[in-house]
This record gives structure tokens, sequence and C-alpha cells, in this order.
């Protein structure tokens, strides 16, 4: 599977399947992978996502994606 560093994402911008980038985070695990905060515009869950393609990316409340739904 390749996976994209998503470097030439900015934060604020949105995705075809209606997800947008909220922020950029280190991860606290020791292999400090890059996870990003995404949100969906249709239900509004905020997610985090590790290492994935911003562009591919999925909602995991309303689209059966992958990602961390945040409280």
């Amino acid at each position: 599977m390749l996976v994209s560093a998503n470097y030439h994402v900015a934060e604020g911008d949105q995705n075809a399947l209606g997800q947008y980038l909220v922020a950029r985070a280190a991860s606290c695990s020791a292999d400090r992978r890059p996870h990003l905060k995404i949100a969906c515009i249709h239900c509004g869950a905020e997610y985090v996502a590790a290492e994935v393609n911003f562009h591919a990316c999925k909602c995991p409340s309303c689209q059966n994606g992958a990602g961390n739904l945040l409280l």
C-alpha cells in the first residue's frame, strides 16, 4: 500500500469526499508517525488518522472510513 506524506495538503483543504484537514500532529507513540486531525462536513465528526492519503479519506462515522473518532 502506497502512503502519502500529505505535505502538499494545507490546513483547511477539503477532499472530494467532504473531509477537511483541521491540523497536523505528531504521534505520542514511539514510532512518531504523523497524524492528521480531520473533520467531516457531512456529520461534523472529528477524527485522527495516521499516515493516510488525505485525498481518499472517508469519515469513520458516516462513510465507513478508517480513523479514530475524537470525543
